[in-house]
């Protein structure tokens, strides 16, 4: 559970790096002035009880359909990521329907001005955000080398996700300063920590 949850964490932190690089360039502002235009934009969306209830609902109907699919002994590491990755697109493709564009677009920027708040308290040089996303993409696409590749049992593709992992992490100590490394760490366990409360 805990190296799925780094895992998810390492690559959505790579994805966010991404469109943390890619709003800085279409925005031309400094990272400081892009933070507080977008926490300025990223008001809390207003959900009816309605809304409220549906989101709660599929949110539900989501998490139980995950722990099924994690639980089916029938199914191969492969089919489990592919039949949860399925899972994740059709629930936000459903809660998108339940919001109005306008709560959308307030989602989007929140989402927006956390990214670019977790690189400036991080202390990220473009450099770095750059590499990160490279390595973050090569270690994702490795993954899923391994995972769709049928030839290999379940215990080889553990062992070759764990050599993954592992040359991820050392990659990332290369790039961040010790000081980063740690912060970063502490960042993880508190995410972790708030998701579990």
């Amino acid at each position: 559970m805990r190296r799925t949850w780094i895992k998810n964490t390492v690559l959505l932190f790579g994805l966010s790096l991404g469109s943390i690089a890619l709003v800085a360039q279409q925005n031309a502002l400094p990272a400081h002035e892009a933070t507080v235009q977008s926490a300025s934009t990223a008001a809390r969306p207003q959900l009816t009880a309605d809304q409220k209830k549906q989101l709660g609902g599929l949110r539900a109907t989501a998490r139980d359909q995950s722990a099924i699919i994690r639980n089916d002994q029938t199914l191969t590491a492969g089919q489990k990521q592919a039949k949860l990755k399925e899972l994740r697109a059709s629930t936000r493709q459903q809660m998108k329907s339940v919001l109005t564009p306008e709560q959308q677009t307030a989602f989007a920027n929140r989402r927006a001005a956390a990214k670019v708040r977790f690189a400036e308290k991080l202390g990220l040089t473009p450099d770095q955000q750059s590499k990160m996303k490279d390595l973050f993409v090569s270690t994702h696409q490795q993954r899923q080398a391994v995972l769709k590749n049928a030839s290999l049992t379940n215990d080889q593709k553990a062992s070759q996700l764990s050599q993954i992992r592992q040359a991820s992490k050392a990659q990332l100590a290369t790039i961040l300063s010790p000081e980063q490394l740690v912060k970063f760490q502490q960042m993880r366990k508190m995410h972790r920590h708030h998701k579990v409360g």
